[in-house]
């Protein structure tokens, strides 16, 4: 037994959950819908008490299933009152790992893990990226992976990777996709990083693609639910405190950008180029001081109180302000 995190018109939801085996699969079923507030289920008669509603039990006891107070101490760990939360951590040890960590029972039917699976406990439990021999980990260490099903595995994992800090998340998604081994290919127009985005996307769909992945989940009508936060944070997570040698690999992939402005961008070009009378590669090389100095020197010719045209004064203050924007200050 499980508590799952869904979404649901953009807000949280909280279910109870099972995995069990039927046709060769690991399968999950909904037990409980706890709705998106788990702790109006837990009564404190007062001091340091406090006791589960018997609802709870009710509704497993109907679907033959029994539950005990510590069991929910495990699902429900991060609802419960923060004292109270402490006395449990004082008596009981294993409240200090995950409290999603309730054990699935043993139906004897040993499944292979995945190996992408074992790329995200591997990164989790030890903290670091260095993946190459991962297949000659022991079994053993993968034991909490067991007996669960695909969608008992995601909510496992979402829960560990809400642990992860903002400048992890880059490297934990380079990490079990594998990134490091991209090889870039020569003689192409393609740029180096829209190479990369492609190698993160085939392997991303491949993934996606996968029966053994997915066994006993329905095939997705696109991308998996549960793969679109690794896209969301490949494409939209900066690298926040790079090491001396990541910041060197991002210096080399920003050297090899190559960016074509469109047709609309180059007209912008051409126009703060007359306007200013230097070529735009010249006005973002010149520091603030100098780029002031020649607006201002232009700024009188084009004022208006000078006899100049209103508009071309806008124009020029604006493509001011804008390369003005992207120098660092002295």
């Amino acid at each position: 037994m499980y508590l799952a995190r869904v979404r649901i018109q953009g807000k949280f939801s909280y279910v109870l959950r099972q995995s069990y085996w039927a046709d060769e699969h690991y399968k999950s079923r909904d037990l409980l819908d706890l709705g998106p507030e788990p702790w109006r289920f837990i009564h404190y008669p007062g001091g340091k008490g406090y006791y589960y509603d018997s609802c709870i039990e009710d509704a497993l006891a109907i679907q033959g299933l029994k539950i005990e107070s510590e069991d929910l101490d495990r699902l429900l760990f991060d609802f419960l009152d923060p004292e109270i939360q402490r006395v449990i951590i004082g008596f009981d040890r294993s409240h200090r790992k995950a409290s999603n960590k309730c054990q699935s029972p043993d139906f004897g039917h040993p499944i292979s893990i995945h190996i992408f699976d074992k790329r995200r406990f591997h990164y989790l439990r030890f903290g670091h990226s260095r993946q190459r021999y991962i297949q000659n980990v022991p079994d053993k260490v993968f034991k909490s992976l067991h007996h669960k099903s695909r969608d008992e595995l995601e909510q496992y994992f979402g829960w560990e990777e809400r642990r992860l800090r903002p400048n992890e998340k880059s490297l934990y998604v380079a990490a079990i996709f594998q990134l490091p081994a991209f090889c870039p290919r020569i003689g192409t127009d393609q740029s180096l990083l829209s190479q990369m985005d492609a190698y993160f996307m085939e392997r991303l769909c491949r993934l996606n693609n996968d029966a053994q992945f997915l066994a006993g989940e329905s095939i997705p009508q696109g991308l998996f639910e549960h793969l679109v936060k690794y896209a969301i944070v490949y494409f939209d997570q900066e690298p926040v405190g790079q090491s001396a040698a990541e910041q060197d690999i991002r210096n080399f992939i920003n050297r090899h950008r190559r960016h074509r402005p469109t047709a609309k961008e180059q007209f912008k070009i051409r126009e703060a180029e007359q306007l200013f009378g230097y070529e735009w590669i010249a006005l973002k090389r010149l520091g603030r001081s100098a780029l002031t100095r020649i607006f201002r020197q232009q700024a009188l010719q084009h004022h208006p109180d000078q006899g100049g045209d209103a508009e071309k004064f806008r124009r020029l203050a604006h493509y001011y302000r804008v390369l003005l924007q992207r120098k660092p200050r002295s």
